[in-house]
């Protein structure tokens, strides 16, 4: 009986991998933020007005565009309203680390050196700023749809392009973080310091824009929560099926 089942099991282990790789991998790619943490902004002194930030509850931030571009997209937990109407607009940061450069302390900003700023402005852009080198360049606006924000910007505006090819090979090293602000209010990504690494897809493929994946996608680049957890669902009901069919086939 052993012997007969040892070969079936096997099989059924590597369709289960097989099922759930992709989606333990998209997983492992995108941070998740605890719904509802909206706080007061650390290293903020006290006294300003208390905004309302949107509430991230997901970001993923990868290199796309066969290594010429990189992508974040955040997850809010209600449909963005943008331009923002009330009082100050809020304002969203993708904090950076280049390791090459020496990173900067300064309010709310903790070892970075690098930002990617958009205001919920009615005329928006895409600012990054260079912070040791006083450096700025103005880009296309993030896209927006629903609750979902997207990024994207070549890579050789955050790191130094030293072969002239475009592809800016030392993107790689980069290291991220979200802040979302409003007045002396904040929702950070962890503690809004620069420490995830961007995920590198296998594909070949040149990646779809940010807005035609913003668009797409409304609930943002990667695979949601609520997608893994049914994909894995079926991954695993799947194996069952077949284990039982082994099974019965072995006695």
């Amino acid at each position: 009986m052993t012997r007969r089942l040892a070969g079936p099991r096997a099989v059924v282990a590597v369709a289960l991998a097989l099922c759930l790789t992709p989606l333990l991998a998209s997983s492992a790619a995108a941070a998740s933020d605890p719904p509802g943490d909206v706080g007061r902004c650390p290293h903020v002194p006290a006294g300003g007005r208390e905004g309302s930030p949107p509430d991230l509850v997901e970001a993923v931030g990868e290199i796309v565009e066969l290594g010429t571009s990189v992508r974040f997209s955040l997850r809010f937990a209600e449909p963005l309203t943008v331009p923002d109407p009330d009082g100050h607009p809020f304002r969203v940061e993708i904090v950076l680390l280049d390791p090459d450069v020496p990173g900067v302390d300064g309010g709310v900003y903790r070892g970075v050196n690098r930002l990617l700023r958009y205001d919920a402005v009615p005329d928006p852009v895409t600012t990054t700023l260079l912070l040791p080198e006083a450096g700025q360049s103005r880009f296309i606006p993030p896209a927006i749809a629903g609750d979902t924000l997207v990024f994207q910007v070549p890579g050789r505006t955050l790191v130094a392009d030293e072969d002239e090819t475009g592809t800016s090979p030392g993107v790689e090293q980069l290291r991220w973080g979200v802040i979302v602000r409003d007045e002396d209010a904040c929702d950070l990504l962890g503690e809004g310091r620069a420490i995830r690494r961007l995920a590198v897809p296998d594909d070949a493929p040149v990646a779809a824009s940010a807005a035609a994946s913003a668009a797409d996608d409304p609930h943002g680049a990667g695979v949601p929560g609520w997608a893994l957890l049914g994909g894995a669902t079926l991954a695993l009901g799947f194996g069952g099926v077949l284990l039982w069919r082994f099974v019965r086939g072995g006695r």
